[in-house]
């Protein structure tokens, strides 16, 4: 009878081990994926500041990847080099409210949000 509550504890905690190492622990809470209820764009915010930005709209998924920062809820979103050929600019800049990031010029220069999933 005394072995039961320790094996009940010992399933506790290797649960909670498994949904630790599944999530993966970060200290970048903003990590994650956003998605744009207007159009097919996705953002994906990953480790190490890397983000990729997937617009769904044509037959060929375009990709679009570079570096992000993030400083008092400001979000920077610098490109590669090999993206910028198609874009006028290097970079957007946007906010960050809540579970919703905010670019004024990013798409077609039309303000974009996209909210976390």
């Amino acid at each position: 009878m005394k072995k039961i509550p320790i094996i009940i504890l010992f399933i506790v905690v290797i649960m909670c081990i498994l949904i630790f190492l599944k999530k993966g622990y970060s200290t970048d809470p903003y990590i994650g994926k956003y998605e744009c209820p207007q159009n097919n764009l996705i953002l994906i915010l990953s480790k190490n500041n890397n983000f990729t930005v997937i617009d769904s709209l044509y037959k060929d998924a375009l990709y679009i990847k570079g570096k992000y920062s993030i400083k008092n809820n400001n979000i920077k979103l610098i490109l590669n080099e090999n993206n910028s050929g198609s874009y006028r600019k290097l970079y957007f800049n946007g906010k960050i409210e809540g579970r919703k990031i905010q670019f004024d010029d990013f798409y077609k220069n039309n303000a974009v949000f996209y909210l976390q999933k």
